[in-house]
């Protein structure tokens, strides 16, 4: 089964993180601008990683423009109201 998963692989000057996303199978390094990010301590590089799978997972945050639900809907009602009312039709339901 594929988890996420985040590690710190040594390289000859550091470590480089790397992170697994659930849908995949093979791990994504840790990169800024394209370019392979090296660390100077493993914990520094499991901790990119980790950060990095984070903002996979979330993008860029929740991200809400204080417009309240009730006006869209209201929005809604107005362009498909009778759809969302069921068209003026009640259905009979019996139950045997």
């Amino acid at each position: 089964m594929n988890d996420a998963e985040v590690r710190a692989v040594p390289e000859s000057n550091g470590f480089r993180g790397e992170f697994k996303k659930v849908h995949r199978s093979d791990w994504e390094t840790v990169c800024h601008n394209g370019q392979r990010l090296l660390f100077d301590t493993k914990d520094q590089a499991e901790v990119a990683a980790y950060r990095a799978l984070m903002k996979h997972i979330f993008g860029d945050g929740i991200v809400r423009d204080g417009e309240k639900a009730s006006a869209a809907l209201t929005v809604a009602e107005e362009k498909f109201g009778k759809l969302l009312r069921g068209g003026g039709k009640t259905v009979a339901v019996e139950r045997r």
